[in-house]
């Protein structure tokens, strides 16, 4: 069976819920944020899954330049996180300094009044 969840279903689920959706293959494999085939194997053949949001930074950088679409005090880390079940996510860390392998969860935030969309923040656990 296959189902879809969009992009802004992702962000409107995490936004009123907390809930971290994901596809799952007919293989097996995890594919977060949504897309229209699996991120391993491509298959079309995807169900809706929740997920448990947590996993552990693979990379991250310091981000020292403001942006008006992007209303943060500077500078703030940037993380890459891949989920306990699959899948990568690019997301804010909530604190200063961090570590390669560190366990976070993901926390869905509004930082912009004029958008509906939150970001993605990292706690860590």
């Amino acid at each position: 069976m296959t189902e879809t969840l969009t992009i802004a279903q992702f962000y409107l689920e995490g936004k009123n819920s907390g809930k971290v959706l994901g596809l799952i293959c007919d293989k097996g494999h995890t594919t977060v944020p949504p897309r229209h085939s699996c991120r391993v194997c491509n298959s079309t053949q995807l169900t809706v899954k929740e997920l448990t949001g947590r996993g552990k930074i693979v990379s991250f950088t310091e981000v020292y330049a403001k942006s008006k679409d992007f209303p943060l005090a500077t500078p703030y880390t940037l993380a890459l996180v891949e989920l306990e079940e699959g899948g990568n996510l690019l997301g804010v860390l909530d604190e200063k300094g961090t570590s390669l392998g560190a366990k976070v969860k993901v926390n869905f935030r509004i930082i912009r009044s004029d958008s509906a969309q939150p970001t993605i923040f990292f706690q860590r656990i």
